[in-house]
């Protein structure tokens, strides 16, 4: 089959208006001959063109499996193969197609038309324009060998024709010797004629290699320009798009923007009040948390206070206890006071019988002593009546009895005026011991108020220390309260003092949004407004 009808002749052509995009990317015969000129492409090119057709045919399919080899190796390139309609079979043929037909064209309008087409069938499989222009590089490597080695050939047989022309001169091996520079003299090079065909052979070949960069150069630019077409076409597309947007987009906000704008004053305004009120609660927070500050050193005051109250109240709690211990003490000495008083009561009562007693017993002592004295006095006068011997015995005896009985009363009169003041100092005892009685009453009632009242004032001071100690832990916990709620109320006025700042940033930024909105509401009406640029073709801007 023709290589012209099999290559390019996908299932996604009837996708494709070929002559359309011919159109679009001005390939008439006019930049055909521009571009060829523009590379070199002439006559010669093609003749040595259609000399490496041979080459072609014969390692096509060398070419191609290698080709597919290659390609296939990497992920991406495989996933756009799999997107084909074709299989790597059918691709494989296509590409022996291809690489027949550099050789065969007529390098016309309809073949570069053909090029053209598969340029964006690729672009149409989403081939990216990486992976088509790198496929050349990878031809570049598969056909670039094939013409060294037939470069050599020609090479070789250059020189084996030479040799031929200088046999038939009867110079023989000696003579391609000499050519060789090997004759002797040693400031002879290479035989000019033997050069100059080693360099014709040479110089072939690179033209050869040269004609077909040139065609695949040529074929490159095509599909390029159809890669260029679609992306001109979408940047087309998007333009349109975006205008028609920007159409849209001006009518829909150009209400919102004025609302916005006046919204963006007043939030302006209003950020500005914020930002006054919010200094101004800075400024008092930042007051709450000095006088906290405050109030916390007088908490731990009141608390360090209290902990000497609680010590003090445990102290008067013990020297209280001590005074119940001592006043119980106290009672058990006034009773006992009471039980000796009782006695010595008793003991007076007792004194005061005995003194009675004694006083019966010295009236009968001074009535013996009153009879004894007249007895004396009788004994006298019964001396004196007598006379003789024992009127002298008798008045002695008188005189002494009368002298025992005198000093018997004054005896009697010492002891009845010792008894007597016995009598009085017991009746002054009894007198002081009953009042003494009474205190000791007094006193053991008081004593007894006293043990109640400390007893009370025990139970009192032990509620009190007990009270105290719960003050003393409320007050620890209030100090720590207060000392946590002054590092939050610094907190809270640094907090005032950032959202201070930052409502001055906002005020700030709702004036730039005010003005940006007005900046935007300009943007958006020239969105509309098509320029010189925008009227020019989209291919001759990417161009």
């Amino acid at each position: 089959m023709d290589p012209k009808q099999t290559f390019g002749q996908g299932g996604l052509n009837q996708f494709l208006a070929a002559d359309e995009l011919v159109d679009r990317i001005g390939l008439d015969d006019d930049e055909i001959a521009w571009r060829k000129e523009f590379v070199g492409f002439d006559e010669e090119d093609e003749r040595r063109l259609a000399n490496l057709e041979a080459l072609l045919r014969e390692n096509q399919n060398e070419i191609a499996d290698d080709f597919y080899d290659k390609i296939l190796q990497y992920k991406q390139t495989r996933d756009v193969i799999d997107r084909s309609p074709k299989g790597v079979e059918s691709l494989k043929q296509t590409q022996r197609a291809y690489l027949v037909s550099l050789s065969t064209g007529d390098y016309d309008q309809s073949f570069f038309a053909n090029r053209a087409r598969v340029g964006k069938l690729h672009e149409m499989l989403d081939m990216p324009l990486k992976h088509y222009v790198g496929q050349y590089g990878v031809y570049y490597t598969l056909l670039l060998h094939q013409l060294n080695e037939r470069a050599q050939e020609q090479v070789v047989d250059a020189i084996e024709e030479w040799v031929d022309e200088q046999d038939s001169d009867g110079s023989g091996l000696s003579g391609f010797v000499n050519a060789l520079g090997f004759g002797g003299d040693e400031d002879e090079g290479l035989e000019e004629s033997f050069e100059e065909t080693v360099r014709d052979a040479v110089d072939g070949g690179m033209m050869d290699v040269l004609s077909l960069l040139r065609i695949i150069n040529l074929d490159m630019q095509i599909a390029t320009d159809t890669y260029v077409d679609s992306y001109a076409q979408r940047l087309e597309d998007s333009i349109e798009r975006r205008q028609r947007l920007a159409r849209e987009v001006e009518e829909d906000v150009q209400g919102p923007i004025e609302e916005l704008h006046k919204a963006g004053g007043v939030i302006a305004s209003r950020a500005q009040t914020i930002s006054s009120h919010t200094n101004a609660q800075a400024k008092h927070t930042n007051q709450a948390a000095t006088e906290l500050g405050e109030l916390s050193a007088a908490v731990e005051e009141i608390a360090s206070v209290a902990d000497d109250v609680r010590s003090e109240s445990e102290r008067a709690e013990q020297l209280t206890a001590e005074g119940v211990d001592a006043a119980d003490d106290a009672l058990d000495e006034l009773e006992a006071i009471e039980d000796a008083t009782d006695d010595v009561t008793k003991s007076a009562a007792d004194l005061e019988t005995r003194t009675e007693e004694i006083d019966a017993v010295l009236e009968r002592l001074d009535d013996v002593a009153e009879r004894t004295t007249v007895l004396a006095k009788n004994a006298k006068i019964e001396a004196s009546r007598s006379g003789g011997s024992n009127s002298g015995t008798m008045g002695v005896i008188a005189n002494e009895v009368e002298s025992f009985a005198e000093q018997t009363k004054r005896d009697l009169a010492a002891i009845e005026d010792a008894v007597e003041g016995v009598r009085e100092d017991a009746i002054e005892t009894v007198e002081t011991t009953e009042e003494t009685a009474s205190r000791i009453d007094d006193g053991t009632d008081r004593v007894r108020e006293t043990m109640d009242s400390l007893e009370e004032i025990h139970d009192a001071v032990g509620q009190t220390a007990t009270k105290m100690e719960d003050i003393a832990a409320a007050t620890d916990q209030q100090a720590r309260n207060v000392e946590s709620a002054a590092t939050t109320v610094e907190e809270i006025s640094q907090t005032a003092n950032q959202v201070a700042d930052a409502t001055e940033s906002v005020a700030a930024a709702s004036e730039e949004q005010t003005a940006s909105l007005q900046s935007v509401g300009e943007t958006v009406s020239r969105l509309t407004n098509e320029d010189d640029e925008d009227d020019q073709p989209v291919y001759e801007q990417v161009q």
